[in-house]
């Protein structure tokens, strides 16, 4: 069952919203960043969070860097995937970056990581490159790229 947008709200990121970040990466990735990798921006940082209700439900990370943009990090928790929370990032990114002039979204992915691929494929993303043997596992990562004017 989707949940319907009118109760997901996307805010910005605050140092307050750590630990339940980290449990969010904990439930979905083997090496999840750490703490100080989570903290870290750039002047050309995005970091959003999505509320659902009183809950962090999800957040996404990236950059927007003059005609380009890159996802860094995009999760959900585990009991609220596949309900449409994902994807009410990615559009929220996809406008930001059409608001911005963004040609290209950038991002990596690891080829094992079969459902996140799916999902990007699904959101028009596709492999233009892959670098070998990129994770800790030795898997490769993908590099994928959505044409912002295509979309």
């Amino acid at each position: 069952m989707k949940i319907k947008r009118k109760n997901l709200r996307i805010t910005d990121f605050r140092e307050e919203y750590l630990p339940q970040i980290e449990e969010i990466l904990k439930e979905n990735f083997r090496y999840p960043w750490s703490s100080q990798q989570i903290l870290s921006s750039n002047p050309f940082s995005v970091k959003k969070v999505v509320f659902y209700g009183d809950e962090i439900a999800g957040f996404l990370f990236g950059e927007v860097i003059f005609s380009e943009a890159s996802i860094t990090m995009i999760a959900v928790k585990k009991r609220l995937q596949n309900k449409g929370i994902g994807r009410y990032l990615m559009n929220w990114f996809v406008q930001l970056s059409k608001e911005k002039g963004i040609k290209n979204i950038w991002l990596e992915v690891s080829e094992k990581n079969k459902k996140a691929v799916r999902f990007y494929e699904n959101f028009g993303f596709f492999v233009e490159d892959i670098r070998k043997n990129y994770y800790r596992d030795g898997s490769d990562a993908l590099i994928m790229r959505l044409p912002v004017n295509a979309w």
